[in-house]
């Protein structure tokens, strides 16, 4: 996608991560409350709050890649990733924490980017492996994964209590 630069996140990115955020939260815990036939208690503010803070510290702190793309001063997307030494492997893993791309840019490649550039980070982290975590709800991020060569290995499987 020409014109497309990743850059660190600023705090002036506030407002449209936090959106993303929340769109991104209110669909997860949608998808839960499909799936456990209750409402949940937290508020999508607050954890929108606490996810921002999350972010700013992981992009001040450098052990993380936090990054943005943006095109023409507009924001389209955001990744975040980490490492981890796997306890049962006992070697490094590079972790792709969370990605999202807004709705308007949705369908011109910005995941592509996004992806390309975490998992080139990994690479210059040392890891072993790489891993994902993903609700099976979510089938355009299963299938990007997928085309990053991540597959199922384990199931996270909910319901409620009988």
């Amino acid at each position: 996608m020409p014109g497309v630069t990743l850059r660190a996140l600023q705090s002036s990115d506030r407002p449209a991560v936090e959106a993303w955020l929340s769109a991104y939260l209110t669909d997860h815990l949608t998808w839960w409350t499909h799936a456990y036939g209750q409402a949940p208690v937290s508020d999508v503010a607050a954890l929108v709050a606490r996810d921002w803070q999350e972010l700013s510290e992981a992009a001040a702190g450098g052990e993380r890649l936090v990054v943005v793309a943006e095109q023409d001063g507009e924001l389209l997307g955001i990744v975040r990733a980490g490492t981890r030494t796997d306890r049962y492997m006992g070697f490094r893993i590079g972790v792709l924490e969370w990605i999202y791309v807004g709705a308007a840019a949705r369908g011109r490649g910005v995941s592509g980017h996004l992806m390309t550039h975490a998992l080139a980070w990994m690479d210059t982290q040392d890891v072993q492996g790489r891993e994902v975590f993903v609700t099976a709800e979510n089938g355009a991020a299963v299938a990007l994964y997928r085309r990053y060569g991540f597959r199922t290995v384990d199931f996270r499987m909910l319901a409620p209590r009988s």
